[in-house]
């Protein structure tokens, strides 16, 4: 399952537009009047589709609401936050971690800490006490509670039991260890497809972060100065020793998604790092028996786990709000949490409902984190940072055209260039 953002969208998954029309419930009198409109950025034959659309089916019949679902695909909603700005657009929209910020900041998606006082449907639980304090965080700005989810995604190097039997490195002298034991039996230890660059940016990104905790790469992006911290240089070298060493394809920085994650599900590379979506999108290539885990990047430090979310933002100027959150708190029913973690091979946000068996061990790491930070750590939401500062130089180290020393040098110079610009 990928990631529903601007920055993560790949245009492979680019999917025909479906449809459902308006539902209307047989609820009592009590309820007339309701409404509810929603537009989709998950396609109707995905898995995810198939679930949202029997919830709010359910939602019109146990409500009356007049539902209506529309299933647009990854490209539907690129117009979404012009048209909410107007007055116009769905009364929810998909949203995760790395996108509500940008939502939030033009005072388009409505806060919701009152949906965290409602109770969950023939539940004796309100939705705070079903979802953790991590995954509300992941799901807040600095505001409080942005969009209730119905999803957790994260980090994770993967792996392939059946095939490939790892002892799980607790060091990142271990993990280097293995690599090359993999190496010198003629395995190609690590498929990465290099030409997608925020999945290049993942082996960086979870050195710094996961060693040094929440802030430590979004600081990147704000102050020049970060970049001289030692353990910027010291992450960087650890890519450095993976682009040098050998250990990824060959030419694997002109490998185009999902040619590589498809060689992994295949058993070409032992080990790919990835999200918690890599699973059900390689299910097809994955040999019968196959037993897909995974460990977090072993390298040190607090030892922090990647919390992202996927869910439900409100249109803070739609015209069905009150509706809207009524539907939040009845999709966080305990029911449609296991049917989406079972169909869509995905943790549930809910941590009481148990993931898929591969997904089980990071949902432990989430569950158990004593330290945890957001997807990309937040670095990505200066979208023309990222784009244009970070991501370029980050492609020059993954691939060994820079080292670490220039890397940290270059970073700098461009991200007080950036600032400076931007005023």
């Amino acid at each position: 399952m990928r990631k529903l953002t601007t920055v993560l969208t790949v245009g492979a998954l680019a999917l025909s537009v479906g449809a459902c029309g308006k539902k209307n419930g047989g609820g009592d009198s009590a309820s007339a009047g309701k409404e509810l409109v929603y537009r989709s950025s998950w396609g109707a034959d995905e898995p995810q589709g198939k679930a949202i659309k029997t919830l709010f089916d359910d939602f019109a019949k146990e409500t009356g609401a007049e539902v209506d679902v529309k299933f647009v695909g990854r490209k539907g909603n690129d117009n979404l936050a012009t048209e909410m700005a107007a007055g116009q657009g769905p009364d929810l929209f998909d949203t995760s971690t790395d996108t509500i910020d940008r939502f939030a900041a033009q005072n388009l998606a409505a806060p919701l800490d009152d949906v965290l006082k409602k109770q969950v449907p023939g539940e004796s639980k309100p939705v705070s006490q079903v979802l953790s304090k991590a995954v509300r965080g992941a799901s807040s700005t600095d505001k409080g509670l942005a969009f209730v989810p119905h999803t957790v995604i994260s980090t994770a190097v993967w792996f392939d039991a059946s095939r490939h039997p790892v002892k799980t490195p607790k060091s990142w002298e271990e993990f280097v260890a293995y690599l090359d034991t993999a190496k010198k039996a003629g395995r190609t230890p690590i498929g990465q497809d290099g030409t997608i660059n925020f999945y290049n940016v993942y082996w960086f990104y979870s050195a710094l972060v996961r060693a040094n905790g929440e802030g430590s790469m979004k600081a990147l992006a704000t102050d020049p100065a970060a970049w001289d911290r030692p353990e910027v240089l010291e992450a960087a070298k650890k890519v450095e020793r993976l682009a040098r060493g050998g250990y990824f394809q060959k030419d694997f920085m002109a490998t185009k998604f999902p040619a590589a994650q498809d060689g992994w599900a295949q058993g070409q590379y032992d080990l790919n790092l990835n999200g918690t979506w890599l699973a059900g999108e390689t299910k097809p290539k994955l040999a019968a028996g196959a037993e897909v885990t995974s460990f977090q990047l072993p390298v040190g430090g607090v030892e922090s786990v990647e919390v992202g979310t996927l869910g439900w933002g409100v249109n803070a100027k739609g015209r069905n709000p009150e509706t809207a959150k009524e539907f939040l708190a009845f999709a966080l029913k305990k029911e449609y949490a296991q049917a989406m973690s079972r169909s869509a091979l995905s943790i549930p946000a809910r941590e009481d409902v148990p993931a898929p068996a591969h997904l089980a061990g990071i949902q432990q790491d989430v569950t158990r984190a004593k330290a945890t930070h957001r997807t990309y750590d937040g670095a990505a939401a200066d979208q023309k940072w990222w784009n244009d500062v970070f991501l370029p130089i980050d492609d020059k180290l993954v691939s060994g055209k820079s080292d670490a020393a220039a890397f940290v040098e270059e970073g700098k110079a461009a991200t007080a260039a950036h600032l400076k610009n931007k005023g």
